[in-house]
């Protein structure tokens, strides 16, 4: 069984969110089987859990989750488009969002917002593909299984969700902190490229395909928490007013604010 990190965030409207990522089931196909405990109300699966393609079989590790929890909350990694078309994938997630069997407690956080009803939380997700320089393109292709496993996807196509889904994100932060929410982004890819891998990777010329750096940006300035996972590197960072957290195997944690 895959050893994965737990992360209990406490926001300080009281929310409390289980962060999960990169439990990577369809590796000896482990979505029947996988056990974890329950830690807090509210799931956060922040991508790369299995594959779209074996729909029946996730369906059937959501199911499991939603009998446990109030609300899960699910982001797209890369590993879930694998034997796909970018586009098909993004249809079998809406269409799994939308199954009898997860009693509408899933949210998928396709460039979409989430609201706490009984609290000041706001949850703002999506995949946030990275961006890719040109110098780094045809190493980046050449080495990453996402332009061999997602079909006819391309680093071009990567670049431009990437640009698409940071605009959303940044409007989605003006408008939510305006509001004064207790902000948590939940990404995919990771938003800062020093501290968020290994360090023996931290130069490699493609690390642009696992993150992006974007923090120094005054744009997420109100933003509490910032989760992500992707790169199989576990660390805890705090920068001027925002938290972020990474969290992937190989330990457990918990986190309060």
């Amino acid at each position: 069984m895959l050893s994965n990190i737990r992360k209990l965030l406490q926001a300080p409207s009281g929310a409390r969110v289980q962060v999960l990522s990169d439990l990577h089931l369809e590796v000896g196909s482990q979505y029947a089987t996988y056990r974890f405990p329950v830690a807090a109300p509210f799931l956060l699966l922040a991508g790369d859990i299995g594959r779209l393609i074996d729909y029946d079989s996730y369906l059937e590790f959501l199911a499991a989750q939603v009998s446990r929890f109030d609300k899960v909350f699910l982001i797209l990694g890369n590993h879930e488009f694998y034997g796909l078309e970018h586009q098909a994938g993004i249809e079998e997630a809406q269409r799994l969002s939308k199954e009898p069997a997860l009693q509408e407690k899933l949210v998928l956080l396709h460039k979409s917002r989430w609201d706490d009803p009984d609290s000041s939380l706001t949850i703002l997700g999506c995949t946030l593909w990275s961006s890719v320089p040109e110098t780094a393109m045809e190493i980046v292709e050449y080495k990453i299984s996402d332009f061999k496993k997602i079909q006819n996807w391309t680093v071009h196509d990567h670049n431009r969700v990437h640009a698409d889904e940071l605009g959303w994100l940044r409007d989605q932060v003006s408008q939510a902190k305006q509001n004064n929410r207790t902000i948590l982004v939940a990404t995919h890819h990771a938003p800062c490229i020093e501290g968020s891998s290994r360090p023996e990777h931290a130069q490699n010329p493609w690390t642009s395909a696992f993150a992006s750096e974007l923090l120094g940006d005054k744009s997420w300035e109100g933003v509490k928490f910032w989760v992500f996972g992707h790169t199989h590197y576990t660390t805890r960072r705090l920068s001027a007013r925002r938290r972020r957290s990474f969290n992937d195997e190989g330990e457990e944690a918990e986190e309060y604010v």
